[in-house]
């Protein structure tokens, strides 16, 4: 790279104090591009006068816009991190470090406006209600909130959506809410509940559960067995919301661990009571030498004002200034902090596994949460945001034996106790659409008692999707399908990529590898398929067990005799022994053996 042609740029360089402080470029509009901060100024911004400028990645680019540099001293090295904290924080300069995910912290929102108050969550404290947290992570918000809506029935939907319903929805089948937007509930009734919800918000949650334990109980002995099921539920959800309460954390084992990879993506590591709890990623987009993105990751990462500090801080390489990031962080955190490095041992192993972590998300999006799962289904299948997923899927073995499975994601999550098995047109049959229509008019005929999913998804291509097409016409009901058709590499460009076929779409959508829609899509997928290829299993496992109790047949030889006579054991018992005696393995003693016991049996 060239030198800075900018000569009142450069001079400025040129002067810079030898204090510790915060320097920031500017172009030459005035916008800030970047705030970085140092023990010695003048010898840290020496690096951006050097040709190459120590091989930095994207120097070149930052010092074409930049127009001038300002510099402000402090007294000391924590002084300089403090003030670069503000800087960054008023200015957001586009080239320090950017968090993937640099959005506030997650809180759970109580909004106590409406005569039903709605459980949501929320980003910022701000509008009517009340507001509990911030959590640690996106995973435990969500999940507090869907438990506290299995335990106590709270709504979620907008009050344009609550004002407009004529039926309850699916939430209510499913038992995360009591419906009130249909008078299920009575105003009394779910006060108690949003006042239920408050206290264990607040952290009472004991009473609460010896509470529900006492109704589950006086239920049972009147055998109001419904009403039992819902309190059992709902000490389910109790216990699970109290579990991280009953134990508190050694310090010791609390730490986390930042791995840098060479393009500056890195992920921050969080163990909490020795088990890995949570990751967080994000990017350099200025490269510097490993110990200064160190220093420049730790300060941007627990920045904000509700990040947990934990005592210990595992990073590949100590920056300059760690004693002033350690005093730093043990103030914010008001206790002590320590950061630390390693070469060799297991600390140093978990370096090296945040290291691959690093790597590995650079340019995919995995673990997306669920609501931007929802939202690009949403963009890509022209429906509406799904709460609830089903897919279904159908297993056959030559015809023979040919069930299905319907299994059900609500949020992202699994609900394994919605899962679905079917016997389908008696077991026998080589229509695969017919199946699968028959399959989705049983789902839907089902849909008073377990409500219509918000996206089904067939397993199948275009001729799948127009057999549930038609099955939904004669249901009557309006249901949101689409087909999912698997990879298959080698029969051209079309067939190489999962992809999904629409009602209103002649061509194919193909799903690009990595986006969170379609590992979602695929996840799905695979759950219908793995379910229904065990029910298959079980379902076949007595018929193959009955020919490996003859001497001399065995798995091979039972599965290659069941596929050879399509599943069904009275033809082979009444085939011509010559037949049998030509498959692989097989004479003709051995089929005289296997009919007579398929005769003694049968």
């Amino acid at each position: 790279m060239a030198r800075i042609e900018n000569a009142s740029f450069d001079g400025q360089l040129r002067a810079a104090p030898a204090r510790p402080g915060v320097y920031m470029f500017r172009d030459a509009a005035g916008k800030v591009l970047y705030v970085g901060k140092a023990k010695d100024l003048r010898r840290r911004v020496a690096v951006y006068r050097k040709s190459g400028a120590d091989g930095r990645f994207k120097v070149a680019a930052l010092l074409d816009r930049c127009a001038s540099a300002e510099f402000r001293i402090t007294d000391n090295e924590k002084e300089a991190i403090l003030l670069e904290d503000r800087l960054v924080k008023r200015f957001q300069p586009p080239l320090n470090v950017q968090l993937k995910d640099d959005k506030a912290w997650l809180l759970v929102h109580l909004d106590t406006s409406h005569d039903f108050p709605r459980i949501g969550l929320a980003r910022r404290r701000s509008g009517p209600g009340e507001y509990y947290g911030p959590y640690g992570t996106s995973g435990a918000a969500r999940t507090t909130k869907r438990l506290l809506q299995r335990a106590f029935g709270l709504r979620d939907c907008s009050d344009h959506t609550f004002a407009n319903r004529a039926r309850p929805c699916l939430k209510y089948d499913i038992r995360l809410c009591d419906g009130p937007c249909v008078g299920l509930v009575e105003a009394g009734d779910y006060q108690r509940a949003v006042a239920g919800a408050r206290a264990v918000l607040q952290g009472d949650v004991a009473a609460l559960l010896a509470a529900e334990r006492r109704r589950m109980q006086e239920a049972s002995a009147r055998l109001e067995y419904e009403t039992a099921a819902r309190a059992r539920d709902r000490v389910r959800a109790l216990e699970a919301l109290s579990a991280p309460q009953k134990v508190r954390l050694e310090a010791g084992r609390d730490f986390d661990v930042l791995g840098v990879d060479e393009r500056g993506q890195f992920a921050l590591l969080q163990y909490r009571d020795g088990d890995w709890v949570d990751t967080r990623y994000g990017r350099t987009p200025l490269r510097s030498d490993l110990a200064a993105d160190v220093a420049e990751i730790v300060s941007a990462v627990y920045r904000d004002e509700a990040a947990e500090i934990p005592p210990e801080v595992l990073v590949p390489e100590l920056p300059e200034e760690s004693d002033a990031l350690e005093s730093w962080l043990s103030e914010r955190a008001q206790a002590p902090v320590r950061l630390a490095s390693a070469a060799r041992g297991e600390k140093r192993a978990l370096l090296r596994l945040a290291e691959s972590n690093a790597r590995a998300q650079a340019g995919a999006e995995p673990g997306a949460p669920w609501p931007v799962v929802a939202a690009r289904l949403s963009e890509l299948t022209h429906y509406d945001p799904p709460a609830v997923v089903d897919c279904i899927d159908v297993s056959h073995l030559q015809g023979a034996e040919r069930v299905a499975s319907k299994v059900r994601f609500v949020e992202g999550r699994p609900a394994r106790d919605q899962y679905r098995r079917y016997l389908v047109g008696g077991g026998v049959g080589n229509d695969d659409f017919a199946a699968m229509s028959e399959v989705l008019g049983r789902v839907l005929a089902r849909a008073d008692e377990e409500g219509v999913a918000d996206l089904v998804v067939l397993d199948g291509g275009r001729l799948q999707l127009d057999a549930g097409l038609r099955a939904a016409e004669e249901s009557g009901l309006r249901v949101p399908l689409i087909a999912l058709a698997k990879a298959r590499p080698g029969r051209g460009p079309a067939a190489a990529e999962e992809r999904i076929f629409l009602p209103a779409r002649a061509e194919p959508i193909l799903l690009q590898r990595g986006n969170p829609e379609r590992l979602f899509l695929e996840r799905v997928r695979d759950e219908a398929h793995r379910f229904a290829i065990t029910y298959h299993r079980n379902r076949r496992d007595p018929v193959r067990l009955i020919l490996e109790e003859i001497a001399g047949v065995g798995p091979r030889k039972g599965k290659m005799l069941l596929e050879g006579f399509g599943g069904d054991l009275t033809r082979i018992r009444d085939a011509d022994p010559a037949e049998l005696a030509a498959l692989p393995g097989l004479n003709l003693g051995l089929a005289h053996r296997i009919q007579n016991h398929l005769r003694r049996v049968l």
